[in-house]
């Protein structure tokens, strides 16, 4: 049993493998994320110390959200010592389906996507391809005529167990802290105002 949390995608939830889904508002997954694990560990009648491992979307994804699911599931990591994997967005969506041969997009910003590891411009894109992700209105009005939408997708719980299915079968790391990806470095600027104290 695995428990698993995504509070950066479209279908951000918390997972208890083979025990159910509960999900979570993006928004307001820093308020809700104790409580939904509390409730579904209720729900599936369990207790803490059978969770073998823990999964976690790592990203890209929002800032805030990030941070907070990787928080909370390096916590339960460490305390209950079981093994933790993060996952980035694109690899748990390549698991919501069985077909080959696909891309998966993801807005980034107004004009750029991150689509398989890199962040392009939209406009690079050509070709005809099949696509899986999470698309803006803007982006998905910009999207080359040739690409057609996979719509035949696992439920989140579904997607987790096929993930927590396949690595059942590799050996689990011991506790590994694991770390955002925001798909590029974060852009800071100085500010160009002197301070004086």
């Amino acid at each position: 049993m695995f428990l698993c949390i995504d509070t950066t995608t479209s279908e951000s939830g918390i997972t208890l493998t083979g025990y159910g889904y509960l999900p979570l508002d993006p928004q307001y997954a820093s308020e809700e994320i104790i409580q939904t694990i509390d409730k579904l560990i209720k729900k599936a009648g369990i207790e803490l110390s059978q969770i073998e491992g823990v999964y976690v979307i790592k990203g890209p994804g929002s800032f805030t959200g990030l941070r907070v699911g990787i928080a909370v599931a390096n916590q339960f990591s460490h305390q209950l010592k079981i093994p933790i994997i993060g996952l980035k967005t694109d690899e748990w969506w390549k698991n919501k389906t069985d077909e080959e041969d696909f891309v998966y997009l993801q807005t980034m910003n107004k004009s750029e996507i991150y689509m398989d590891g890199k962040i392009i411009p939209i406009e690079n894109l050509s070709g005809d391809k099949k696509w899986i992700g999470q698309l803006s209105e803007n982006h998905l009005s910009k999207l080359p005529s040739g690409f057609t939408q996979i719509t035949n997708l696992l439920s989140p719980e579904e997607t987790w167990n096929k993930v927590a299915l396949k690595t059942i079968s590799s050996k689990l790391k011991a506790y590994e802290l694991v770390e955002p990806y925001y798909g590029k470095e974060p852009m800071i600027t100085k500010s160009k105002k002197k301070l004086s104290i």
